[in-house]
C-alpha cells in the first residue's frame, strides 16, 4: 500500500498544500496518519478524494454542494436523487 507526503499529494492532485490542510481542518479530508517524526502520510483513498474535490471545485460546485456530494458518496446504497438535484442545479447555472 502506497502512501504520500503532503507535498507529493499536492503535486499529484494539483491542490496546494495550504488548501489540503484547510480541507482537513473543515473535515473534507480525514486527518492522515503521522510518522514518528509527525509527518502527515496520506493513502490512495485520500488522493482519490482530493482529486474528486479538486475536480468538483474546478467545475464550479460551491463548498456546500461539495460537502453534500461527499456525504452522499459515503452511502452508495441510498438513492441518488440528492446528487442528481445538485448536478442539475449546477448545470442550470
Amino acid at each position: 500500500m502506497r502512501d504520500y507526503a503532503i507535498g507529493e499529494l499536492s503535486s499529484l492532485s494539483g491542490v496546494k498544500v495550504p488548501t489540503i490542510r484547510y480541507y482537513e481542518e473543515i473535515g473534507l479530508l480525514a486527518a492522515p496518519a503521522r510518522t514518528e517524526g509527525n509527518q502527515r502520510r496520506y493513502d490512495g483513498e485520500a488522493l482519490n478524494r482530493l482529486r474528486f474535490i479538486a475536480h468538483a471545485r474546478a467545475m464550479g460546485f460551491p463548498m456546500d454542494s461539495l460537502k453534500a456530494m461527499l456525504r452522499i458518496a459515503r452511502h452508495p446504497e441510498d438513492p441518488c436523487d440528492d446528487i442528481d438535484d445538485l448536478v442539475r442545479g449546477r448545470l442550470a447555472e
